[in-house]
């Protein structure tokens, strides 16, 4: 494929089998080289961006491999999204990227769509025994003995020009990855994981849903402590908590920047009727009260009008000493199968699931007909390892 358009060549060192990447900056030599990608099996993807005063991260650069040759993309300059974006949603070319959660936030937040047959190599990693979260460094000298430069990884990616450096870094990043993925797929199968790390993937992106619906109604479990709170606070709470996600994500900012934590908990546990309640308040600005003090106050009342039948579900209380026996013994036994499939216990079960799995398994559940509802990520391929082995200590 030609890159002569819009594109430039730029040397680097150790791309295995390749002496050079392109650079391209223009709506035709993007079109030209997504026509070239869609015909590739697996393409390596990473990105840099920063995401230091907004919500949404801002993308500085997209680096693509198909494993032969490097390209890096210049988004800056970018008008027409729509090759790419069909790239995105070509389900026949697998995206290989590495602890790729914030690269897919990065993904939606230009183009609003998430890539399709993702490859994350750190969970394949993870799912070979390799550790929870081993690094894109250390994941290329264990496989490849080559020591990544680290120099640029908080450099500024909206400067331009780029420079030198920060061009070898990003392409670096993806140098690696085509070639990893083939390594771990047939190290998968022949432990019969291959599915698993399918099944995983999916689980990750799952975590965006809210980004596509809207529904921001469970952020307000986040806040562990409210479990004492009243059913009306605990409605206000789960109002605020969904409001100011909307308005992070409307205003592009970071949530905390919109209210912080601690003002939005004191908010709901106070109930407040007036500005002079909410201006007494710590982290409740004046220019807060001016501009979303009448929108917060009208939440807090529709809360307090709530019949208690159409509030939130309480949160769980504090485990009491029973409970953190029950919770000592689940977690041992997930260790112990963990050592078996030589997998990190944490990978196989965290604790917030084992805690999801208790509260569901509660008396009240045993009362009526109905099935218990199992916690997602016991679903699937953990639920044959672990699942009858937790419901037996934790119900």
């Amino acid at each position: 494929m030609s890159h002569d358009q819009g594109a430039d060549s730029v040397s680097i060192l150790n791309f295995a089998g390749s002496t050079e990447f392109h650079l391209i900056d223009s709506n035709e030599a993007l079109a030209e080289s997504c026509a070239h990608w869609s015909t590739c099996q697996a393409l390596a993807l990473d990105t840099e961006f920063m995401r230091v005063s907004t919500y949404y991260p801002k993308v500085g650069l997209i680096q693509i491999s198909d494993g032969k040759q490097i390209t890096l993309v210049d988004p800056l300059k970018i008008e027409d999204w729509s090759p790419f974006k069909a790239l995105l949603a070509d389900e026949s070319v697998a995206r290989v990227l590495h602890s790729c959660s914030e690269d897919l936030l990065v993904f939606f937040a230009f183009t609003g769509m998430l890539p399709v047959s993702v490859f994350d190599t750190q969970i394949a990693a993870a799912l070979l025994g390799e550790g929870l979260s081993l690094s894109y460094q250390n994941l290329v000298i264990k496989r490849f003995n080559i020591e990544l430069p680290k120099s640029e990884t908080r450099s500024d990616w909206l400067q331009r020009p780029l420079t030198p450096e920060q061009l070898e870094y990003a392409a670096l990043d993806v140098a690696y990855l085509v070639e990893t993925r083939e390594q771990q797929q047939e190290s998968l199968a022949s432990l019969g994981r291959d599915s698993w790390i399918t099944e995983e993937c999916e689980r990750m992106k799952r975590q965006y849903d809210t980004e596509f619906t809207g529904d921001f109604s469970l952020y307000y479990q986040n806040f562990k402590a409210a479990w004492q709170f009243s059913a009306q606070r605990l409605a206000a709470l789960q109002k605020l908590a969904a409001w100011r996600e909307e308005r992070a994500r409307k205003r592009d900012k970071p949530r905390n920047w919109i209210l912080k934590d601690t003002a939005l908990y004191a908010i709901a546990a106070s109930m407040c009727t007036s500005r002079a309640q909410l201006a007494a308040i710590d982290d409740v600005s004046d220019n807060f009260i001016r501009h979303e003090g009448d929108q917060v106050l009208e939440l807090v009342s529709q809360a307090r009008s709530l019949p208690e039948a159409d509030c939130p579900e309480p949160l769980p209380k504090p485990l009491n000493s029973s409970a953190k026996q029950k919770l000592k013994a689940a977690q041992a036994r997930v260790e112990a199968i963990a050592g078996e499939l030589g997998l990190a216990p944490e990978l196989l079960a965290r604790k917030k699931t084992l805690l999801a799995l208790m509260h569901a398994s509660k008396p009240q559940h045993s009362d009526n007909n109905e099935p218990l509802e199992i916690p997602d990520e016991l679903q699937g391929w953990r639920k044959p390892l672990v699942l009858d082995a937790l419901l037996e200590i934790l119900v």
